[in-house]
């Protein structure tokens, strides 16, 4: 397994893919941090796609962040995640968001047939 952190300044009212899952790979996602820098409260949606059924899994919806607060989502429980799947994340209009997620990412090899 290799942990991955990836943060990104969000633009606003953009749906952005943070994080895909490479092929040969699956991974563990078990730590997101959203901050609000801006000067209201904006709302932060992070969806989990799975790619094996072509879905969109809520995991927060139009969650309400307090000007310069940030929620934490991480510790006793994760998301396993399998080759193509992505989290996705929207902030509202008009904010400043950044945010950072962390997962375990880990190589399967293709499995040999035939010997």
């Amino acid at each position: 397994m290799r942990e991955i952190s990836v943060g990104k300044n969000l633009t606003a009212n953009t749906l952005t893919t943070l994080y895909t899952v490479p092929k040969q790979h699956t991974a563990r996602f078990y730590t997101l941090y959203a901050h609000n820098a801006g000067g209201s409260t904006k709302h932060f949606s992070a969806w989990w796609y799975d790619k094996s059924t072509n879905t969109e899994v809520i995991i927060l919806l139009e969650y309400n962040l307090s000007s310069k607060t940030y929620l934490q989502l991480d510790g006793s429980s994760y998301v396993f995640l399998e080759e193509g799947d992505e989290i996705r994340v929207k902030s509202e209009t008009g904010s400043t968001v950044s945010c950072i997620i962390t997962v375990e990412q880990e190589y399967k090899p293709a499995t040999q047939h035939g010997f």
